[in-house]
C-alpha cells in the first residue's frame, strides 16, 4: 500500500506556521468551517509522526476500516481532548493493547465522542481516570499487528465514533479528516523508512466483538503471567470473555466490585490530578 504522509511544508504555506512551531510539534488551530463542527473543537494531533498509513473507509477483507493507521514507532501518544478513559485492556484475538476515551466534546445532536487507540505498546492511564487535552496516556506499538514478531508492524491506529460504543460499527465511525481538515488537505505522497508495515493486513474481526476484550482490571485481578500464560494456552477463538471467567472463576459479582473499586481509585487520581493543576 502507498504510504501517505501530512505535506508539513503545505501545512506551514496553509497556515502560516513557522518552521520552528512544527519542529516542536506545536498544534496549530484549524481554521473555522461552517460546514464542518468538528474543526473548531481543536484537537490534538494522537502522536508525533504524521504519516498516514492505512486511509478510513477503504476496504478490507472484514469490512470498511474505522481510522486511520499512523507510521509510528515507539513514540507517544496523546488524549486528543479532555475525556475519561472508558476502556483499557487488550483485544485478545491478535492480541492488541488498547485505550478508549469518552471525549467531554459531543456531535451536533449531543453524543459524546469516543477514541480509541490501537496496537499499544503501553499505557499511563487507567480505567475511568480523566484526561486532558495533550496528556501523553501510551506508547505506541505494534502488539497486534502482522510483522510483531519480526520487530514490524509499528503503528498507531486511531478512530473516533458518536455511537457511544468503544466497539463501533463502522457506520457509528466519523472520518478524522474532519477534526484536521487543514492538515489532511495538504497529503502528499511519500515513502517513509521508519514507519514501514506494509505487510499491514486485516485483523480478525472478532477484535471488536466485546466476548474478545479482556479489561486491564480483570488482567491485574488474576496477574499479568497468569493472564498471558492462558493467553498461550488457548487458540485465538478461544481467548473469549466467558472462557476467561470461567478459567480464572470469576463471576459478574467480582466484576461489578473491581469495578467499583476502579472507580474510586481513579476518583483520588482525578482528584490529585485536579489539585496539582490548580
Amino acid at each position: 500500500m502507498k504510504r501517505i504522509t501530512l505535506g508539513l511544508f503545505a501545512v506551514l504555506l496553509s497556515l502560516g506556521a513557522s518552521n520552528a512551531a512544527f519542529s516542536k510539534n506545536v498544534d496549530v488551530v484549524p481554521m473555522y468551517d461552517p460546514d464542518n463542527p468538528y474543526a473548531p473543537l481543536g484537537w490534538r494531533w494522537p502522536t508525533t509522526s504524521y504519516t498516514i498509513t492505512g486511509e478510513y473507509g477503504e476496504y478490507r477483507s472484514d469490512g470498511r476500516h474505522k481510522g486511520i493507521d499512523i507510521g509510528v514507532k515507539l513514540k507517544p501518544v496523546y488524549a486528543v481532548a479532555d475525556g475519561q478513559v472508558v476502556g483499557i485492556g487488550t483485544y485478545t484475538t491478535a492480541p492488541i493493547k488498547y485505550v478508549t476515551i469518552k471525549h467531554d466534546d459531543k456531535d451536533p445532536n449531543g453524543n459524546n465522542l469516543i477514541t480509541r487507540y490501537l496496537h499499544l505498546n503501553d499505557y499511563y492511564v487507567s480505567k475511568y481516570e480523566y484526561v486532558s487535552r495533550g496528556e501523553e496516556i501510551a506508547e505506541s506499538g505494534n502488539t497486534g499487528a502482522p510483522g510483531e514478531e519480526d520487530g514490524r508492524g509499528y503503528h498507531l491506529h486511531f478512530d473516533v465514533n458518536n455511537g457511544n460504543d468503544t466497539t463501533p460499527d463502522y457506520s457509528d465511525t466519523i472520518n478524522p479528516k474532519y477534526f484536521w481538515p487543514n492538515q489532511f488537505r495538504s497529503l502528499m505522497a511519500v515513502e517513509s523508512e521508519h514507519s514501514d508495515h506494509s505487510d499491514h493486513i486485516d485483523i480478525d474481526f472478532k477484535y471488536d466483538n466485546p466476548e474478545y476484550f479482556i479489561d486491564q482490571i480483570l488482567i491485574d485481578y488474576v496477574g499479568e503471567d497468569k493472564f498471558n500464560q492462558w493467553m498461550d494456552e488457548n487458540n485465538p477463538e478461544d481467548r473469549t470473555l466467558t472462557n476467561f471467567k470461567k478459567h480464572f472463576n470469576v463471576t459478574d459479582k467480582d466484576i461489578d466490585k473491581l469495578n467499583k473499586e476502579a472507580k474510586e481509585k481513579a476518583e483520588k487520581k482525578n482528584k490529585k490530578k485536579k489539585s496539582n493543576n490548580k
